[in-house]
């Protein structure tokens, strides 16, 4: 990845996953979904401020209209393809949630149930199989001091499942207010990891 020895470093260091070595080519693409019932709340603000950091492709994906998964397929005409084709034109791709319920959003929830897809429709398994090339991060905000374990590890799990690199986690704690002093070190950690190996 053309990565100096000092960047290998720094990517350990901050715990953002595996180290760039692991992979074939740069970085150079990112791409944020992000979730939630305020369309410009806590978790807009953290990955707007990501975004002022490393500008990305940067899109609400309760705009779009995902089915239930089916076990009878009938929802191919809505926009679940659409969301899989702009992960696979990125490199780096940014899932973004508050916690309700100690869990993913009820949009997000929908998304990672028609992950199936990718497994039992023969025109959409390459697609599922070539997002092992990309990176995934997740992103999160809640009213809680730590992550509640049942809303990292479905993610985890999925994208392990899947094969799907996962590196790791950017968590603030938004009770009362999001706080942009928390987030913009953590951000800015892994804003110069990216650009680093772009």
């Amino acid at each position: 990845c053309g990565a100096e020895a000092s960047d290998v470093d720094m990517w350990e260091a901050w715990g953002f996953g595996l180290s760039p070595k692991q992979y074939e080519k740069p970085w150079k693409k990112v791409l944020t979904w992000y979730s939630s019932a305020r369309p410009d709340g806590n978790t807009y603000q953290l990955v707007n401020t990501f975004n002022q950091l490393l500008p990305n492709e940067l899109c609400y994906i309760d705009n779009l209209s995902i089915a239930q998964y089916d076990y009878q397929f009938r929802h191919q005409d809505d926009d679940f393809v659409c969301v899989i084709d702009k992960m696979l034109n990125a490199d780096v791709i940014i899932l973004a949630s508050p916690v309700y319920w100690y869990s993913l959003t009820p949009t997000f929830r929908k998304l990672f149930d028609r992950f199936t897809d990718l497994t039992e429709l023969p025109h959409l398994k390459p697609k599922g199989k070539r997002l092992r090339e990309k990176v995934f991060y997740l992103f999160a905000t809640s009213v809680h001091a730590e992550l509640p374990a049942s809303f990292v590890l479905p993610v985890e799990n999925t994208l392990n499942y899947f094969g799907w690199k996962f590196a790791g986690t950017i968590h603030v704690n938004c009770r009362g207010a999001f706080n942009r002093a928390e987030a913009l070190p953590l951000l800015r950690k892994l804003a110069d990891v990216l650009s680093a190996i772009s």
